[in-house]
């Protein structure tokens, strides 16, 4: 049952994150919330730090979406499970661009809760041509 929530909010983050809904966003980040990627920490310690990152993707890149394309968990209890994830951008013509791998831990707070607390992305971005 804890993975299959675990999911639930990894695939809400992507519908909220596709919708550039910062504060459903935020509803979904574990404080203090760790982004590791371009070799550079950021540590969010409260909601009130909230960067969205999908803001601005669109006029640099010419975004339009991102996809979830594979999700596997790597360990699980009942309150964390880090999951191994690869996830693409897309532009508006459907033209995959980018695809990104990375480790994400969801972790249960509150109860039943589930948020995530760290990501961590390659730092090799796959260009598609």
């Amino acid at each position: 049952m804890s993975e299959a929530d675990a999911i639930k909010a990894v695939e809400a983050y992507f519908k909220a994150f596709n919708a550039e809904d910062g504060e459903t966003i935020r509803s979904l980040l574990h404080y203090p919330h760790v982004i590791i990627a371009d070799r550079r920490v950021i540590i969010m310690h409260d909601p009130s730090e909230f960067i969205s990152f999908s803001k601005g993707l669109s006029k640099r890149e010419g975004w339009h979406h991102s996809t979830l394309d594979s999700l596997k968990s790597v360990h699980t209890s009942e309150e964390k499970v880090h999951f191994t994830i690869e996830f693409s951008r897309y532009k508006a013509d459907g033209t995959r661009y980018a695809s990104y791998n990375g480790i994400w831990i969801m972790t249960k707070e509150g109860g039943n809760h589930w948020g995530l607390l760290v990501l961590s992305t390659s730092l090799d971005l796959l260009i598609i041509k």
